[in-house]
């Protein structure tokens, strides 16, 4: 019989050693400028340096989903004291959609400023 109090429907298996798992969250965020090769974004979160990210973008009309390495990040303070990030993301094997796009944007740039 369980103890008082434990309202647990499935038993619980302890964990020995280490147990790698991954943490899945969606954050919408604005991005200041974009290249062929990648983007720089404000994120009220940081990203850790060299993480794998999974980028949606939306280019006419159409969801891009692309892989982005995060390259650097800065903290950036506002006004009211809350911090936001930098965030420059490196595209990993860009889809040729999305660097048409980003070339139709700004013809002549291949560079995050």
């Amino acid at each position: 019989m369980p103890p008082l109090g434990d309202r647990r429907a499935h038993v619980r298996l302890e964990v020995v050693g280490t147990l790698w798992g991954s943490l899945e969250w969606s954050e919408s965020t604005r991005v200041i400028n974009i290249s062929t090769t990648g983007l720089l974004i404000e994120s009220p979160a940081p990203l850790a340096p060299e993480s794998r990210q999974s980028v949606s973008l939306i280019a006419d009309g159409e969801l891009i989903v692309v892989d982005a390495e995060v390259r650097r990040f800065a903290r950036k303070i506002h006004d009211d004291g809350l911090p936001d990030y930098l965030i420059a993301l490196e595209f990993i094997a860009p889809p040729l959609q999305l660097v048409n796009w980003v070339e139709k944007l700004s013809p002549g740039t291949d560079q995050i400023v």
